[in-house]
């Protein structure tokens, strides 16, 4: 690893805490809303509409975790591109001190 990624990581997990306390609990955490696990029935002693209105809400729960996961998924790529954009913008940091430091 580069000293300047070193020195971004090390920034990063210093500041962490700092920044998990300060931020509201809305803003660490995606808009993602996991969908709820549907109750299954036995099996054994369904009838056949009970099957089918299993069936309809295991594929209710489908759709809304596939959504889920897609979301999580954007949530993820936009997490790892805004953490980029602070390793560059702590490497131009870096760059600009060393150049005239203190």
């Amino acid at each position: 690893m580069t000293r300047r990624i070193t020195l971004a990581l090390a920034a990063l997990l210093a500041a962490a805490p700092v920044i998990a306390t300060a931020l509201p609990a809305a803003a660490q955490s995606p808009s993602c809303t996991r969908p709820d696990r549907p109750k299954l029935p036995p099996g054994k002693k369904t009838k056949g509409p009970e099957m089918e209105a299993a069936e309809k809400k295991v594929a209710d729960y489908t759709t809304k975790m596939t959504a889920y996961l897609k979301c999580l998924d954007k949530a993820k790529t936009d997490a790892m591109t805004e953490h980029k954009g602070v390793i560059e913008e702590w490497n131009g940091v870096i760059d600009a001190y060393k150049k005239n430091p203190g």
